[in-house]
């Protein structure tokens, strides 16, 4: 865990500044979902079906690799909370991913049931860019709670001809989520890719 802190300032009638500092812890938890899938080119509008279907295509051929972000023990008063991906690969050049929020909204065109809870899109189908912070969501409310969880679904983009001089070989990926604009906290996941076929995912 780590903790972020920054300096809240009001002013009195008489025109004089008064300053208070406030601690917020904050945790995080990053787990493998659907993980230990060596991963085929999938194409992009799939990524969704691709997670509904455990990041498995209709052959069982693996088509994604998702991870579950548990975000915790932080205040109540912390409104929002926002987050970063940054990839190192080797012999991987077409990485995409997106994030899903759990949330009480209800569309089947962008949201699943994973283990009980829903999730929705967060943001959309972002292509990787190496060694680059790349936002994994700039905002999201956490005001009156004390826990939030994401998933973080990665997978090779398909470009429709053969990948194999670009694209196996393997990744690793920081992920820092920060506690609205003060204190980080960081970790890191991995995977790996062995195929240039493309994944067919039905319903």
């Amino acid at each position: 865990s780590t903790y972020a802190y920054w300096v809240a300032s009001t002013q009195s009638a008489n025109n004089e500044v008064t300053a208070e500092s406030r601690t917020y812890n904050i945790s995080l938890d990053i787990s493998p979902l659907y993980t230990d899938i060596t991963l085929i080119p999938m194409n992009d509008s799939d990524a969704l079906k691709g997670l509904k279907n455990s990041c498995y295509d209709k052959y069982h051929r693996g088509a994604c690799n998702a991870y579950k972000i548990r975000v915790h023990d932080f205040d109540e008063n912390l409104e929002y909370i926002s987050g970063t991906i940054n990839f190192k690969t080797e012999h991987m050049e077409n990485i995409s991913y997106t994030v899903l929020e759990e949330t009480e909204e209800n569309d089947l065109e962008k949201c699943t049931m994973i283990e009980e809870k829903n999730y929705c899109l967060g943001i959309e189908t972002t292509h990787m860019e190496k060694e680059t912070d790349q936002s994994i969501g700039n905002s999201y409310s956490v005001k009156g709670k004390n826990e939030k969880t994401l998933i973080l679904v990665i997978w090779l983009t398909n470009l429709n001809e053969n990948q194999n001089e670009s694209d196996i070989g393997s990744y690793t990926a920081e992920v820092t989520i920060s506690a609205g604009n003060g204190g980080q906290i960081k970790g890191t996941i991995a995977g790996v890719v062995q195929s240039d076929m493309q994944s067919e995912i039905t319903p």
